[in-house]
């Protein structure tokens, strides 16, 4: 079978399922409904899908044995208001599928039919993870500690997120070997001063005036602490005190992210944030207290996994179709499962900014091009056929 044509005749399929998805976003830790179409859509295809750590897991079990490959689709919406003026747009007030995830979850159900098709033929397993809770960092270590990684053992993952507003025609399928994304810590500091009237500013200790001093100092980090080579982003998004323009309130708190490509400098960039945190609030008598909320290594591509996936895609996409990605900072918590076993994540562009897509994802308007739908089914698809065929005869390591 031709996994690519075949794929382009599940187009309307496609479509309606993501159209489906992206009228009914759900966010945070469960997508019940999600999960419960996702369910319903497998059991269609002869399936046995199940509930495990808020995501749903089937398999897609060769005649013959071999080795067992993951893919990994996110399921969840962000908190944003859609402003996109789509027909089929977001019934959910403040909820958008804003950074494609309604196309991952209908590209790997398109992929699960394909396989299903073919699962006479298939050398080993196929785990299809429809995984929660992405945008919050928390699904992947859900899914995880639930045991997603075994029963049966996982021997190597893939995953595929949308690209827009690139260099990348649509249908292009991006990767390269090595770092792909960042880490992503987000972090929180919140500080204790004295509050006192705004007139009498020496009876009080300022946290505005503690916050300001440590916004500041942290910027020396990137610029006087890490290898001008190395790539670190330590940005502040929200800084909050006070509620009178004639007050100096007690408290205040500042939250942002931590991005790094080496494992050494994400370290060192932790260690640092506390220390000045910390000693800058003391030095002008107030107290601060920092706390990590959320963290994830950087992805790292597997080399010659990557190579070869790439290969495959060249079997059934044109060659100017099959790209490389430049390494991004920003962070994926499917990095969870690469920290774990061989694996590869492959970028597909939902639009270039030649045809018209300028607008990015997790912006209230972007749209994605629904023509990559197929592109995406069948690198799934072809690419886990491919690999467990490659490595059908191989032994357990």
């Amino acid at each position: 079978m031709n996994v690519y044509r075949r794929a382009k005749e599940l187009e309307p399929d496609l479509i309606r399922w993501r159209r489906h998805i992206h009228q009914h976003p759900e966010g945070g830790l469960d997508q019940p409904e999600t999960a419960a179409f996702v369910s319903r859509t497998l059991e269609g295809f002869g399936l046995e899908p199940r509930q495990l750590g808020g995501g749903v897991v089937a398999l897609v079990q060769g005649k013959r044995p071999g080795k067992t490959l993951l893919l990994r689709a996110d399921m969840d919406a962000l908190f944003l208001e859609e402003e996109s003026g789509l027909p089929f747009a977001s019934q959910c007030p403040g909820l958008n599928h804003a950074c494609g995830h309604d196309m991952h979850t209908a590209m790997l159900l398109g992929a699960a039919k394909l396989l299903a098709e073919q699962r006479e033929e298939l050398q080993g397993c196929v785990k299809l993870c429809f995984q929660p809770a992405e945008e919050i960092a928390a699904g992947a270590a859900r899914m995880i500690e639930a045991g997603v990684m075994e029963y049966p053992h996982v021997d190597a993952v893939m995953g595929l997120h949308m690209a827009i507003a690139t260099g990348l025609p649509t249908g292009t399928v991006a990767a390269s070997p090595g770092v792909t994304l960042a880490s992503n810590d987000m972090f929180r500091i919140d500080v204790t001063g004295r509050g006192s009237h705004g007139a009498r500013p020496e009876t009080a200790i300022d946290p505005i005036n503690i916050l300001c001093h440590i916004h500041s100092l942290l910027q020396t980090i990137n610029s006087r602490e890490v290898a001008p080579r190395e790539t670190v982003v330590l940005t502040i998004g929200q800084i909050a005190a006070g509620s009178t323009p004639n007050s100096i309130p007690r408290e205040g708190f500042l939250r942002g992210t931590l991005r790094t490509l080496r494992t050494e400098d994400r370290q060192l960039v932790k260690r640092r944030l506390v220390e000045i945190a910390e000693k800058t609030a003391e030095a002008l008598g107030g107290k601060a207290r920092v706390t990590f909320q959320a963290g994830m290594p950087p992805l790292v591509n597997d080399s010659a996994m990557t190579r070869e996936m790439k290969s495959y895609l060249r079997e059934i996409l044109p060659p100017d179709r099959v790209a490389e990605m430049p390494t991004r900072m920003g962070s994926e918590d499917f990095a969870r499962m690469t920290e774990m076993v061989p694996g590869v994540f492959l970028f597909l562009s939902g639009g270039s900014t030649a045809e018209g897509y300028t607008v990015g994802s997790h912006d209230p308007k972007v749209i994605f091009n629904e023509a990559a739908l197929p592109a995406g089914a069948a690198a799934h698809a072809h690419c886990a056929i491919r690999w467990l065929e490659q490595h059908a005869g191989q032994q357990e390591e």
